[in-house]
């Protein structure tokens, strides 16, 4: 059932940014940039024989908008190409080896986009933006390589989507752990200056 991480990791990011952010130019953008790709995700163009869904052009201009805003547009381009070739690879890795996948590939492919985009920078901005960016570079890269060979491939489908839902919810998780740890001994700092 491709798709349904997408989904419900969209979902969940759009309650989170809709009724939990402070009202603010940046949760009117995050809301609408969400529900733009829910809204493109069916939609999808024929170039040069491949299938790519309007999701990968949307995503790479949603990653460059949040890495303009964070200003470390050099940090945040080194960063969405290290993704890109990253993801490729274990794109390619995966059609040469399917076996020796250890977990199920989604759940596999988002840890370690995760992973690579938190050794990359702790900055949230910053760490979308290069997913997105990062992640519509990656499937283009694999398309473009296969393409070589003369193999079909779609790029943006449901079922790299699911790797991009995961992973993003990875990263909102770990911004709420960081948060509540912050919060929690701020809240301990206080309690024990004031007991003394």
């Amino acid at each position: 059932m491709d798709g349904f991480y997408f989904y419900w990791a969209c979902w969940i990011s759009w309650v989170l940014v809709t009724f939990f952010m402070q009202h603010s130019l940046a949760r009117t953008l995050f809301a609408l940039a969400i529900l733009l790709t829910i809204c493109v995700s069916g939609f999808s163009v024929d170039l040069a024989g491949h299938r790519i869904f309007a999701t990968v052009f949307l995503l790479a201009v949603i990653g460059y908008l949040f890495i303009f805003s964070s200003k470390r547009v050099g940090r945040g381009t080194f960063g969405s190409i290290c993704i890109g070739v990253g993801y490729a690879g274990l794109l390619l890795w995966e059609l040469t080896n399917p076996v020796a996948l250890l977990l199920p590939r989604t759940f596999l492919f988002a840890l370690l986009l995760f992973a690579l985009a938190y050794y990359l920078t702790r900055e949230l901005y910053l760490q979308i933006g290069i997913i997105c960016v990062g992640f519509a570079a990656g499937e283009v890269i694999y398309l473009f390589l296969l393409d070589v060979y003369g193999l079909y491939q779609e790029a943006g489908n449901f079922k790299a989507m699911d790797i991009l839902g995961v992973t993003m919810l990875l990263i909102i998780g770990a911004q709420l752990l960081y948060k509540l740890r912050h919060y929690l001994r701020k809240k301990s700092k206080w309690t024990a200056g004031s007991s003394s």
